[in-house]
C-alpha cells in the first residue's frame, strides 16, 4: 500500500550503479549523483517506486512504475540541474530569500557537504522553491539549525515542518476563561426602583 511507504516494513535494498541508476523489475531509475555506487532502499507498489536514503530514511525520489522492461526512467529536474553550472545553482539558492540566517545556513551547508553542493542546491529548490514559505517559521527553523549544527536542507525542511505544525496547533487552541471573567464589554446599566415603590404596590394589592 502507498500509505505504508514511510514504514520500514516492505523496503528493499538496491545498489546504485556507476550511472546513478537502480534496477527495479528490469527497469532503470535515475538517482542524484551523490548516490552513485551506494546502497539505497526502495518501496515498490503496483504503480509507484519510492527510493529512500538508507541512513537518514529520507525520501530521495518517487517514480511511476514502468511496465516496459529495459526502459530507463529519469527525473527531468535532475537533468535540468545538471545542465546548469554549479555557480549558477549556488547563486540561485542564495537569492531565494533575503534573510541573513538563510545565507549563514547556506554557507554552513556548503562547508559541510563540499562534494555534494549541487545535490544540496537541488534539495533547497525542491523543499523551499516551489511552495509558499512562511518567513517567520523559516527564521525559527534556520535559527534552530544554526544553533544545533544541523546543516543539510533535509534537516532544515524537517525543522520547518515541525515549527509549522506547532504554529498551526497554537492557532487552533481555544483560550480557557477563568470563573471571574466578566466578558469583554462593560456591564449594562440597569435602573432599579426605590424599595418604597415596591412596598406601595404590594400594599395597594392587599387593600383591593
Amino acid at each position: 500500500s502507498i500509505f505504508r511507504k514511510d514504514s520500514l516494513i516492505g523496503r528493499e535494498e538496491r545498489d546504485v550503479d556507476e550511472k546513478d541508476r537502480i534496477s527495479v523489475n528490469a527497469c532503470g531509475y535515475q538517482l542524484p549523483s551523490k548516490y552513485r555506487k551506494k546502497t539505497v532502499e526502495v518501496y515498490v507498489t503496483k504503480h509507484k517506486v519510492f527510493v529512500f536514503d538508507i541512513y537518514t530514511g529520507e525520501e530521495i525520489v518517487e517514480y511511476d512504475l514502468s511496465l516496459l522492461p529495459g526502459k530507463v526512467i529519469s527525473n527531468r529536474g535532475h537533468r535540468r540541474e545538471k545542465e546548469k553550472t554549479l555557480q549558477e545553482l549556488k547563486d540561485h539558492v542564495v537569492d531565494m530569500f533575503l534573510s541573513e540566517n538563510w545565507k549563514r545556513f547556506i554557507a554552513m551547508n556548503f562547508q559541510a557537504f563540499p562534494r555534494y553542493i549541487r545535490d544540496q542546491c537541488v534539495e533547497a529548490k525542491r523543499y523551499f522553491g516551489i511552495k509558499d514559505i512562511d518567513i517567520f517559521i523559516l527564521e525559527r527553523a534556520l535559527e534552530y539549525c544554526l544553533e544545533n549544527n544541523t546543516p543539510s536542507f533535509a534537516n532544515l525542511n524537517d525543522t520547518y515542518a515541525y515549527f509549522k505544525l506547532e504554529h498551526e496547533r497554537e492557532d487552533l487552541e481555544i483560550p480557557t476563561l477563568s470563573l471571574d471573567y466578566k466578558g469583554g464589554h462593560k456591564p449594562l446599566s440597569v435602573t432599579t426602583r426605590d424599595l418604597s415603590v415596591y412596598k406601595e404596590i404590594i400594599s395597594s394589592q392587599r387593600n383591593q
